[in-house]
């Protein structure tokens, strides 16, 4: 079944065994549960099915290497050949299977049966790689409901205690849950802590002190230990052409 979701992580799934895409989706449900990030999932049947109707609408491709009539060493290569630069990651019984994925840039391979806890690494490896996905989603609970946030919107997060506070560009969100959390639903993505309760998005900075950094008019604490990496974080996101708000 076909879902799409405008401005979620876009992910396809190339997988003739039913099973198979099950699991693989149950994982990426479970992901979306425990961190709030959002994922638009397309199930394909096929390696044929898949270069008919994809139309390099995926930021990251889970690929089946064993299918018949194409197998998805053939369907990866012929992927490429559109100049696709879409994350994928084989999916396969046999580890040896993957090591064929390197010629088609493959960035790592999920084992099959698919297991949660591995899953979960590779799936993080692979949104650290989603050069594509500039502006996430993520999903938080806050005031009783549910939100879709877009990463561009938020300009900081605020921990106290269990509490989080969303501070988006349209006003702030009161919700629940860890700031690690946050910060790995947000992998990738220019935001960096300047202290152990703010996370902040780096295209806000107007300014930064010796000891506090600048979002528009509101000033946060900046600590003596993170000063050094949050300076380093900013200027190399101002060096592949960032922009401040």
């Amino acid at each position: 079944m076909e879902i799409e979701k405008e401005g979620l992580v876009r992910i396809a799934i190339v997988e003739d065994d039913a099973l198979a895409e099950r699991r693989l989706e149950d994982c990426l449900c479970r992901y979306e549960t425990e961190y709030g990030i959002g994922f638009s999932v397309v199930h394909y049947g096929s390696g044929f099915e898949f270069l008919e109707r994809w139309a390099c609408k995926a930021d990251i491709v889970f690929m089946d290497v064993d299918m018949p009539g194409m197998n998805g060493i053939e369907t990866a290569r012929r992927m490429r050949e559109t100049g696709s630069e879409a994350v994928l990651m084989f999916v396969t019984n046999l580890a040896q299977y993957a090591i064929e994925g390197y010629s088609v840039d493959a960035l790592d391979y999920v084992l099959k049966p698919v297991e949660y806890f591995a899953f979960k690494l590779k799936i993080q490896k692979a949104l650290r790689s989603v050069a594509v996905c500039t502006d996430r989603v993520i999903q938080i609970m806050a005031d009783d409901q549910t939100h879709y946030l877009k990463s561009s919107e938020i300009r900081y997060v605020e921990v106290e205690k269990h509490s989080l506070t969303y501070h988006t560009t349209n006003g702030a969100l009161l919700g629940e849950g860890s700031l690690k959390n946050v910060e790995q639903a947000l992998e990738g993505l220019p935001f960096y802590r300047c202290n152990y309760c703010y996370l902040v998005n780096l295209q806000y900075v107007s300014s930064v002190g010796n000891a506090e950094v600048h979002i528009g008019n509101t000033v946060l604490q900046l600590s003596r230990s993170r000063r050094k990496p949050f300076m380093e974080q900013l200027t190399n996101y101002y060096s592949k052409g960032g922009r401040s708000k």
